[in-house]
């Protein structure tokens, strides 16, 4: 019963600190996922079997001095499976990306993935 009310005391705490959950990963990284196999032809995919957010730093600011700071944007480390087509074995892909809050929502962009 403690343990359950230390997990729900840092629920909020989570919640502010501006980085994706891993839902909010998963949709993003998914629909990209989607977009891209789609232009290549395999419009078998539709979802991951499984996503794990394997954890995220605040960006460093892209530019000199002058720039503006990294705030709202996270690097993320993911590890995402599925199964590529059908009768396949499943894929394991870790990836990084890059999330960014703006006013239309959260927005990600592919930094790489390496299949495992």
């Amino acid at each position: 019963m403690r343990r359950c009310l230390v997990l729900i005391a840092t629920l909020p705490l989570a919640a502010c600190s501006g980085e994706p959950s891993e839902g909010d990963m998963r949709k993003l990284v998914e629909a990209h996922t989607r977009r891209t196999l789609e232009r290549q032809g395999n419009a078998a995919f539709r979802a991951f079997d499984n996503f794990r957010k394997q954890g995220c730093v605040e960006a460093k600011p892209k530019g000199g001095s002058g720039s503006r700071d990294g705030s709202g944007q996270y690097d993320c480390y993911y590890a995402a499976t599925f199964v590529p087509q059908p009768g396949q074995p499943p894929l394991t892909v870790n990836g990084k990306g890059r999330f960014r809050h703006t006013d239309k929502g959260m927005t990600f962009e592919d930094l790489g993935a390496q299949p495992r």
